[in-house]
Protein backbone atom coordinates (compact mmCIF):
# COMPACT_ATOMS: atom_id res chain seq x y z
CA UNK A 1 0.00 0.00 0.00
CA UNK A 2 1.27 3.69 -0.86
CA UNK A 3 0.17 6.65 0.77
CA UNK A 4 0.39 10.18 -0.31
CA UNK A 5 0.31 12.46 3.18
CA UNK A 6 -1.85 15.87 1.09
CA UNK A 7 -2.36 19.11 2.34
CA UNK A 8 -4.58 21.27 1.30
CA UNK A 9 -2.23 22.99 -1.16
CA UNK A 10 -1.55 19.74 -3.36
CA UNK A 11 -5.34 19.19 -3.52
CA UNK A 12 -5.59 22.84 -4.83
CA UNK A 13 -2.16 22.36 -7.31
CA UNK A 14 -3.74 18.67 -8.68
CA UNK A 15 -3.84 18.76 -12.43
CA UNK A 16 -4.42 16.16 -15.40
CA UNK A 17 -2.01 15.65 -17.44
CA UNK A 18 -2.17 14.56 -21.00
CA UNK A 19 0.89 13.39 -22.86
CA UNK A 20 1.91 11.51 -25.66
CA UNK A 21 5.17 10.04 -24.28
CA UNK A 22 3.38 8.53 -21.49
CA UNK A 23 0.96 6.72 -23.51
CA UNK A 24 4.10 6.11 -25.65
CA UNK A 25 5.83 4.16 -22.43
CA UNK A 26 2.49 3.11 -21.31
CA UNK A 27 2.33 1.11 -24.15
CA UNK A 28 5.62 -1.02 -24.19
CA UNK A 29 4.16 -3.07 -21.70
CA UNK A 30 1.82 -4.70 -23.97
CA UNK A 31 4.94 -5.79 -26.67
CA UNK A 32 6.09 -9.02 -24.97
CA UNK A 33 2.55 -10.53 -24.60
CA UNK A 34 -1.37 -9.93 -24.55
CA UNK A 35 -2.56 -8.74 -21.60
CA UNK A 36 -5.80 -9.48 -20.14
CA UNK A 37 -7.29 -5.55 -19.71
CA UNK A 38 -6.17 -5.04 -23.31
CA UNK A 39 -8.06 -6.60 -25.68
CA UNK A 40 -9.31 -3.05 -27.13
CA UNK A 41 -5.57 -3.40 -27.94
CA UNK A 42 -5.34 -6.30 -30.06
CA UNK A 43 -5.24 -5.07 -32.93
CA UNK A 44 -2.53 -2.14 -32.41
CA UNK A 45 -0.41 -4.33 -31.11
CA UNK A 46 -0.82 -6.82 -33.64
CA UNK A 47 0.00 -4.20 -36.33
CA UNK A 48 2.96 -2.65 -34.03
CA UNK A 49 4.41 -6.62 -33.74
CA UNK A 50 3.49 -7.20 -37.51
CA UNK A 51 5.84 -3.73 -38.65
CA UNK A 52 8.47 -3.90 -35.74
CA UNK A 53 10.89 -3.56 -38.46
CA UNK A 54 10.11 -0.17 -38.70
CA UNK A 55 11.31 0.86 -35.34
CA UNK A 56 14.91 0.09 -33.18
CA UNK A 57 12.43 -2.42 -31.93
CA UNK A 58 15.88 -3.82 -29.70
CA UNK A 59 16.20 -0.74 -28.38
CA UNK A 60 12.25 -0.76 -27.27
CA UNK A 61 11.93 -4.25 -26.22
CA UNK A 62 14.77 -4.08 -24.23
CA UNK A 63 12.99 -1.48 -21.86
CA UNK A 64 11.03 -3.40 -20.68
CA UNK A 65 11.86 -5.91 -17.74
CA UNK A 66 11.11 -9.96 -18.79
CA UNK A 67 8.39 -10.46 -16.06
CA UNK A 68 6.87 -7.29 -18.43
CA UNK A 69 6.08 -5.59 -15.68
CA UNK A 70 8.68 -2.66 -15.29
CA UNK A 71 9.84 0.08 -17.15
CA UNK A 72 12.42 2.93 -16.22
CA UNK A 73 10.97 5.81 -14.49
CA UNK A 74 12.68 8.10 -16.64
CA UNK A 75 10.57 7.58 -19.98
CA UNK A 76 7.92 9.71 -17.91
CA UNK A 77 9.43 12.55 -16.47
CA UNK A 78 7.47 14.86 -14.78
CA UNK A 79 6.22 17.59 -17.73
CA UNK A 80 7.27 20.25 -15.90
CA UNK A 81 4.65 23.41 -15.67
CA UNK A 82 2.69 22.63 -18.54
CA UNK A 83 -0.18 20.07 -18.41
CA UNK A 84 -0.33 19.23 -22.47
CA UNK A 85 3.09 18.67 -23.40
CA UNK A 86 4.29 18.05 -27.24
CA UNK A 87 5.47 14.70 -27.81
CA UNK A 88 8.49 16.25 -28.61
CA UNK A 89 8.73 19.18 -25.62
CA UNK A 90 8.40 15.93 -23.41
CA UNK A 91 10.88 13.67 -24.60
CA UNK A 92 13.32 15.83 -24.52
CA UNK A 93 13.42 15.29 -20.98
CA UNK A 94 14.40 12.10 -21.71
CA UNK A 95 16.89 12.44 -23.84
CA UNK A 96 18.76 15.09 -20.74
CA UNK A 97 18.11 12.93 -17.85
CA UNK A 98 21.48 12.12 -15.87
CA UNK A 99 23.37 9.22 -17.30
CA UNK A 100 24.12 7.48 -14.06
CA UNK A 101 20.26 7.07 -12.91
CA UNK A 102 19.47 6.26 -16.00
CA UNK A 103 22.40 3.21 -16.30
CA UNK A 104 20.96 2.30 -12.80
CA UNK A 105 17.37 2.29 -13.91
CA UNK A 106 18.16 0.17 -16.72
CA UNK A 107 20.30 -2.32 -15.24
CA UNK A 108 17.19 -2.89 -12.54
CA UNK A 109 15.19 -3.91 -15.66
CA UNK A 110 17.18 -7.30 -15.26
CA UNK A 111 15.69 -8.21 -12.32
CA UNK A 112 18.72 -9.44 -10.43
CA UNK A 113 19.28 -11.82 -13.57
CA UNK A 114 22.28 -11.21 -16.03
CA UNK A 115 20.96 -8.34 -18.56
CA UNK A 116 20.08 -8.80 -22.02
CA UNK A 117 22.34 -8.13 -25.20
CA UNK A 118 20.25 -5.12 -26.12
CA UNK A 119 19.90 -3.71 -22.58
CA UNK A 120 23.57 -4.46 -21.89
CA UNK A 121 24.61 -2.62 -24.88
CA UNK A 122 22.45 -0.07 -23.97
CA UNK A 123 23.97 0.01 -20.44
CA UNK A 124 27.12 0.72 -21.76
CA UNK A 125 26.42 2.79 -24.32
CA UNK A 126 28.55 6.46 -23.73
CA UNK A 127 24.89 8.40 -23.80
CA UNK A 128 21.81 6.23 -22.98
CA UNK A 129 19.26 8.81 -22.54
CA UNK A 130 20.27 9.39 -25.97
CA UNK A 131 19.78 6.28 -27.36
CA UNK A 132 16.31 5.76 -25.99
CA UNK A 133 15.28 9.05 -26.67
CA UNK A 134 15.74 8.23 -30.98
CA UNK A 135 14.68 4.69 -30.71
CA UNK A 136 11.70 6.38 -28.35
CA UNK A 137 10.91 8.69 -31.32
CA UNK A 138 10.96 5.94 -34.34
CA UNK A 139 8.82 4.13 -32.31
CA UNK A 140 6.09 6.55 -31.50
CA UNK A 141 6.00 7.70 -35.08
CA UNK A 142 5.13 4.31 -36.40
CA UNK A 143 2.43 2.67 -33.54
CA UNK A 144 0.88 5.89 -31.76
CA UNK A 145 1.52 9.29 -33.63
CA UNK A 146 -1.28 7.40 -36.46
CA UNK A 147 -3.54 6.81 -33.74
CA UNK A 148 -3.36 10.02 -31.34
CA UNK A 149 -6.35 12.40 -32.45
CA UNK A 150 -8.59 9.18 -31.46
CA UNK A 151 -6.53 8.62 -28.14
CA UNK A 152 -6.62 12.08 -27.41
CA UNK A 153 -10.09 12.02 -27.47
CA UNK A 154 -10.55 9.41 -24.89
CA UNK A 155 -7.91 11.17 -22.65
CA UNK A 156 -9.90 14.43 -22.98
CA UNK A 157 -13.26 12.56 -22.56
CA UNK A 158 -12.06 11.22 -19.44
CA UNK A 159 -10.73 14.17 -17.83
CA UNK A 160 -14.21 15.74 -18.46
CA UNK A 161 -15.85 13.67 -16.47
CA UNK A 162 -13.31 13.71 -13.55
CA UNK A 163 -14.29 17.41 -13.55
CA UNK A 164 -17.59 16.67 -13.28
CA UNK A 165 -16.97 14.09 -10.08
CA UNK A 166 -14.94 16.82 -8.88
CA UNK A 167 -17.41 19.72 -9.05
CA UNK A 168 -20.45 17.82 -7.66
CA UNK A 169 -18.78 15.69 -4.69
CA UNK A 170 -15.20 16.73 -4.15
CA UNK A 171 -11.99 15.01 -4.12
CA UNK A 172 -13.67 12.17 -2.38
CA UNK A 173 -15.84 11.39 -5.48
CA UNK A 174 -12.54 12.57 -7.69
CA UNK A 175 -10.86 9.91 -6.60
CA UNK A 176 -13.51 7.40 -6.00
CA UNK A 177 -14.33 7.26 -9.13
CA UNK A 178 -10.33 6.50 -10.62
CA UNK A 179 -10.80 3.04 -9.06
CA UNK A 180 -11.62 1.16 -6.28
CA UNK A 181 -8.23 1.06 -5.01
CA UNK A 182 -7.35 4.66 -4.31
CA UNK A 183 -9.36 6.15 -1.49
CA UNK A 184 -9.04 9.20 0.03
CA UNK A 185 -9.47 10.38 3.76
CA UNK A 186 -10.14 13.78 4.72
CA UNK A 187 -7.10 14.00 7.09
CA UNK A 188 -5.44 14.07 3.52
CA UNK A 189 -4.47 10.05 3.38
CA UNK A 190 -4.74 9.58 -0.28
CA UNK A 191 -3.87 5.61 -0.19
CA UNK A 192 -3.34 3.47 -3.38
CA UNK A 193 -3.36 -0.32 -3.25
CA UNK A 194 -0.58 -1.80 -5.52
CA UNK A 195 2.78 -3.67 -6.03
CA UNK A 196 4.77 -0.43 -5.81
CA UNK A 197 8.53 -2.03 -6.90
CA UNK A 198 9.98 1.04 -5.37
CA UNK A 199 8.55 1.60 -1.96
CA UNK A 200 5.72 1.65 -0.14
CA UNK A 201 4.33 3.19 3.09
CA UNK A 202 3.45 6.95 3.98
CA UNK A 203 5.22 9.62 1.93
CA UNK A 204 4.38 13.32 2.74
CA UNK A 205 4.43 15.42 -1.02
CA UNK A 206 6.57 18.42 0.28
CA UNK A 207 3.74 20.45 -1.59
CA UNK A 208 4.55 19.20 -4.82
CA UNK A 209 0.71 18.87 -5.81
CA UNK A 210 -0.65 15.64 -7.51
CA UNK A 211 -0.91 14.29 -10.96
CA UNK A 212 -3.44 12.03 -12.56
CA UNK A 213 -2.87 10.79 -15.64
CA UNK A 214 -5.21 8.79 -17.98
CA UNK A 215 -4.58 6.51 -19.98
CA UNK A 216 -5.82 3.67 -22.66
CA UNK A 217 -2.95 1.71 -21.81
CA UNK A 218 -3.47 0.36 -18.57
CA UNK A 219 -6.11 -1.79 -16.83
CA UNK A 220 -5.50 -0.46 -12.97
CA UNK A 221 -3.68 1.99 -11.50
CA UNK A 222 -0.16 2.75 -10.87
CA UNK A 223 2.45 5.08 -9.28
CA UNK A 224 4.48 6.08 -12.21
CA UNK A 225 7.49 7.29 -9.77
CA UNK A 226 9.45 7.08 -6.96
CA UNK A 227 7.72 8.84 -4.07
CA UNK A 228 10.87 9.12 -2.08
CA UNK A 229 11.90 11.07 -4.48
CA UNK A 230 9.04 12.93 -7.19
CA UNK A 231 5.48 14.33 -6.52
CA UNK A 232 2.56 11.81 -6.25
CA UNK A 233 1.63 10.23 -9.88
CA UNK A 234 -1.49 8.49 -10.16
CA UNK A 235 -2.16 6.98 -13.58
CA UNK A 236 -5.26 5.44 -14.03
CA UNK A 237 -7.48 3.43 -16.81
CA UNK A 238 -9.12 5.91 -18.73
CA UNK A 239 -13.24 5.72 -19.53
CA UNK A 240 -13.91 4.89 -23.13
CA UNK A 241 -10.85 3.51 -23.74
CA UNK A 242 -12.55 -0.12 -24.45
CA UNK A 243 -14.04 1.15 -27.42
CA UNK A 244 -10.89 2.76 -28.56
CA UNK A 245 -10.15 0.36 -32.36
CA UNK A 246 -13.77 -0.27 -32.37
CA UNK A 247 -15.49 0.02 -35.59
CA UNK A 248 -19.49 -0.91 -34.56
CA UNK A 249 -21.69 2.34 -35.40
CA UNK A 250 -23.77 2.84 -31.82
CA UNK A 251 -27.59 2.02 -32.34
CA UNK A 252 -30.33 2.41 -29.80
CA UNK A 253 -32.95 -0.34 -29.34
CA UNK A 254 -36.51 0.57 -31.34
CA UNK A 255 -37.98 1.95 -27.80
CA UNK A 256 -36.25 4.20 -27.55
CA UNK A 257 -35.72 5.33 -31.90
CA UNK A 258 -39.79 5.50 -31.67
CA UNK A 259 -39.53 8.14 -28.41
CA UNK A 260 -37.02 10.79 -29.88
CA UNK A 261 -36.17 9.50 -33.03
CA UNK A 262 -33.62 7.39 -35.08
CA UNK A 263 -31.14 9.89 -35.52
CA UNK A 264 -31.51 11.07 -32.01
CA UNK A 265 -31.54 7.79 -29.91
CA UNK A 266 -28.31 6.81 -31.61
CA UNK A 267 -26.51 9.80 -31.33
CA UNK A 268 -27.65 10.07 -27.69
CA UNK A 269 -26.13 6.23 -27.70
CA UNK A 270 -22.95 7.64 -29.00
CA UNK A 271 -22.45 9.79 -25.95
CA UNK A 272 -21.84 7.22 -23.77
CA UNK A 273 -18.56 9.19 -23.09
CA UNK A 274 -18.24 12.79 -23.21
CA UNK A 275 -17.70 13.81 -27.46
CA UNK A 276 -17.40 17.35 -29.54
CA UNK A 277 -19.50 17.15 -32.89
CA UNK A 278 -16.47 16.18 -34.78
CA UNK A 279 -16.60 12.95 -33.02
CA UNK A 280 -19.54 11.89 -32.76
CA UNK A 281 -20.24 12.32 -36.42
CA UNK A 282 -16.97 10.64 -37.37
CA UNK A 283 -18.50 7.63 -34.95
CA UNK A 284 -21.91 7.92 -36.63
CA UNK A 285 -20.92 8.27 -40.10
CA UNK A 286 -22.77 11.23 -40.87
CA UNK A 287 -22.39 15.05 -40.98
CA UNK A 288 -21.52 17.67 -38.24
CA UNK A 289 -24.01 20.02 -39.31
CA UNK A 290 -26.74 16.91 -38.51
CA UNK A 291 -25.03 16.49 -35.20
CA UNK A 292 -25.33 19.98 -34.20
CA UNK A 293 -29.12 20.16 -35.43
CA UNK A 294 -29.91 17.00 -33.05
CA UNK A 295 -28.04 17.85 -30.20
CA UNK A 296 -29.79 21.31 -30.32
CA UNK A 297 -32.78 19.47 -30.03
CA UNK A 298 -31.59 17.16 -27.12
CA UNK A 299 -30.18 19.84 -25.30
CA UNK A 300 -33.44 22.05 -25.82
CA UNK A 301 -35.20 19.51 -24.32
CA UNK A 302 -32.60 18.52 -21.27
CA UNK A 303 -31.05 15.48 -22.76
CA UNK A 304 -27.77 16.30 -23.10
CA UNK A 305 -25.14 19.54 -21.92
CA UNK A 306 -22.19 20.77 -23.11
CA UNK A 307 -19.31 22.42 -21.43
CA UNK A 308 -15.82 23.90 -23.10
CA UNK A 309 -12.28 22.30 -22.84
CA UNK A 310 -10.03 24.55 -24.12
CA UNK A 311 -10.43 25.10 -27.39
CA UNK A 312 -13.47 22.17 -27.39
CA UNK A 313 -17.18 21.93 -26.78
CA UNK A 314 -17.94 18.69 -25.32
CA UNK A 315 -21.10 17.45 -24.99
CA UNK A 316 -22.54 14.97 -22.38
CA UNK A 317 -25.43 13.36 -21.29
CA UNK A 318 -27.42 14.51 -18.58
CA UNK A 319 -29.13 12.26 -15.60
CA UNK A 320 -32.59 12.82 -18.04
CA UNK A 321 -30.28 11.13 -21.00
CA UNK A 322 -28.65 9.02 -18.82
CA UNK A 323 -31.93 7.65 -17.42
CA UNK A 324 -33.56 7.31 -21.21
CA UNK A 325 -30.27 4.78 -22.11
CA UNK A 326 -30.79 2.92 -19.09
CA UNK A 327 -34.25 2.58 -18.57
CA UNK A 328 -34.86 -0.62 -15.99
CA UNK A 329 -30.88 -0.95 -15.61
CA UNK A 330 -31.11 -2.59 -19.01
CA UNK A 331 -28.05 -0.75 -21.58
CA UNK A 332 -29.28 -0.44 -25.11
CA UNK A 333 -26.76 -1.75 -27.57
CA UNK A 334 -23.54 0.60 -27.84
CA UNK A 335 -23.63 2.05 -24.74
Amino acid sequence: MLTYLLDVGDLADARFVVSPLNETALSLFHLRTELSYGPHLARWRRDTLAHRDRFDHAVIEALVSPSGAQTPDFLTPPPGENARPTFSEHLRLVAEADTEKVRLQLLGLSEGGPPSPALAALIDDPYPARRVAEALAGYHRETIEPHWAAIQRVLESDITYRGRELATGGPAALFRSLTPRVSWRRTGELSIDLACVSASGEFPTDGRGLMLVPSVFIGGVGAAHDPRHAAPHIAYPARGSGALFESVRPAADDALQRLIGAAKADLLVALAEPAAVVDLAHTLGISPSAVSQSLKVLGANGIVESSRYGRRVLYRRTALGDALIDRKGDRVHGS
